[in-house]
């Protein structure tokens, strides 16, 4: 590839601090300079968005691509400004999980992502939407944003007691947490169950995949919904255990289906729901409403289209 390429990066990554990152800039450069020595380079902190109009920045600079260095959260920051831009999205993954990143093919070692974006081809994706808040993998409602926060709170913490504390909680969680009574409306269908965990994928998810469920495709057009009935305290210990050996899709209470649009309603009155959507908390107002638009992001994608 030859062209420009506007880098977009987290100056706070946690990437930077735990490899001691000090010029961020020259890091970048040496790293696609290993793949591209073409490839003219220019940088933009995530921080200056907050002054700067990224589109009209783009046609002041004419840059051929965007790459964004940073996890799900900072992806979907840039994503929301590009849709609808016929300016291709790459990303360099530096985050906790790097959803987008596995599920688009791209390898999680710096260096070889590098090298995968210099020769990648763009593939139109589709974006979700929670109450008009943009998101590409995954938003979560339930148990899985507590543990969000806690591993927030516990990221000082260093790994080989970070995770034991972890798991800590994660156990009593499942002992502790409240079920919530919800409805999932869906083209005037209604399924009414209590429920302590709520996910709704842009696309569906793999019924192959592991504890990390990926999507094998990125632009069928639908809204993955999975919710796990609370019918015993075992149900979500079960369920954790079916996505260890893989076999989480068929278990008894799991309700899943597929839809373009889906609503979630709360039996009891809530002012607002903690809702995690690619990696980032938020406080919604319910009920929450999920839609999709289809083909209206472009992503560089290595090897055959998703």
């Amino acid at each position: 590839m030859t062209g420009s390429v506007l880098l977009i990066y987290n100056p706070n990554s946690g990437y930077f601090i735990e490899n001691s990152v000090e010029n961020i800039e020259p890091f970048f450069t040496e790293l696609v300079q290993q793949s591209a020595a073409s490839i003219q380079l220019s940088f933009l902190p995530l921080t200056a968005l907050k002054t700067v109009n990224l589109v009209k920045h783009l046609k002041r600079l004419a840059v051929d691509q965007v790459w964004v260095a940073g996890g799900d959260g900072t992806v979907i920051s840039i994503a929301g400004q590009l849709e609808g831009e016929q300016i291709p999205l790459g990303i360099l993954p530096l985050g906790t999980m790097n959803l987008l990143a596995r599920d688009a093919g791209m390898s999680l070692e710096l260096t070889e992502a590098a090298e995968q974006l210099v020769n990648a081809r763009p593939v139109l994706i589709d974006m979700a939407f929670m109450n008009d808040k943009p998101y590409l993998c995954l938003s979560n409602i339930g148990m899985s944003t507590r543990l969000t926060a806690l591993r927030e709170a516990l990221r000082q913490h260093r790994a080989w007691s970070r995770w034991p504390l972890m798991c800590f909680y994660l156990l009593r969680f499942v002992v502790k947490f409240p079920a919530m009574e919800v409805e999932l409306v869906q083209d005037g269908r209604c399924h009414r169950l209590k429920t302590r965990s709520i996910s709704i994928s842009n696309n569906r998810l793999s019924d192959s995949g592991g504890l990390i469920p990926r999507r094998n495709q990125l632009n069928c057009g639908v809204l993955g919904v999975y919710a796990v009935r609370d019918r015993s305290l075992w149900t979500l210990p079960r369920m954790v255990l079916r996505l260890f050996s893989r076999d989480w899709f068929g278990d008894k209470d799991l309700l899943s289906f597929e839809a373009t649009q889906v609503a979630i309603r709360f039996k009891k009155y809530r002012k607002v729901v903690s809702v995690m959507c690619d990696g980032e908390l938020s406080q919604e107002a319910p009920p929450l409403e999920y839609r999709i638009r289809p083909q209206s992001v472009m992503l560089l994608c290595p090897g055959e289209q998703k």
